[in-house]
C-alpha cells in the first residue's frame, strides 16, 4: 500500500502542540491524529481542510504534494482579512458622519477599502477556478 508523506507531525512540532491539542482544534481524536501522522489512516477532505486552516498552509503542502508553502491564503485567513476590510470601511463612514470630513477624502478612503475587498474576491474566484 502506498503511504502518502504528510507534514502534520512536522507542523505540529513547529507549533509545539500535542496530538491531543490538535485533535481538539480540528474535532477528531488524538488517536486519529497519530494515525494521520504515521499515514496509517487518511483524513477525509473536510479534515484535511481543517488541518490546513489550522496550520495556515494549503492542503497540498500539508499532504506533501507541494514542496513549499505557496502563500495561498486559507479560507479562514481570507475571511479574517475580508472582515478587517469591511470594518475599516465602516469606520471610514462613521468618521465621515461624526467628524464632517470633506466628502472627497471620505470617498477616496472608502474607494481604497472597496478596491481591497474586490481584490480579495478576485483571488477567491481565481482559487476556486484552479
Amino acid at each position: 500500500m502506498y503511504k502518502l508523506i504528510n507534514r502534520i507531525k512536522e507542523l505540529r512540532a513547529e507549533k509545539n502542540i500535542s496530538q491531543a491539542q490538535l485533535a481538539v482544534a480540528v474535532g477528531v481524536t488524538a488517536d486519529a491524529i497519530g494515525k494521520y501522522e504515521r499515514s496509517d489512516r487518511e483524513p477525509k477532505l473536510k479534515i484535511w481542510q481543517k488541518l490546513a486552516d489550522y496550520f495556515g498552509v494549503s492542503v497540498g503542502y500539508l499532504q506533501g504534494i507541494e514542496d513549499k508553502y505557496t502563500g495561498v491564503m486559507t479560507d479562514s485567513e481570507r475571511q479574517v482579512r475580508c472582515n478587517k476590510i469591511k470594518e475599516n470601511m465602516a469606520k471610514t463612514l462613521r468618521r465621515a458622519w461624526a467628524e464632517d470630513e470633506p466628502w472627497e477624502e471620505v470617498y477616496a478612503d472608502f474607494k481604497r477599502q472597496w478596491n481591497l475587498l474586490e481584490l480579495e474576491f478576485q483571488k477567491i474566484t481565481q482559487d476556486m477556478e484552479r
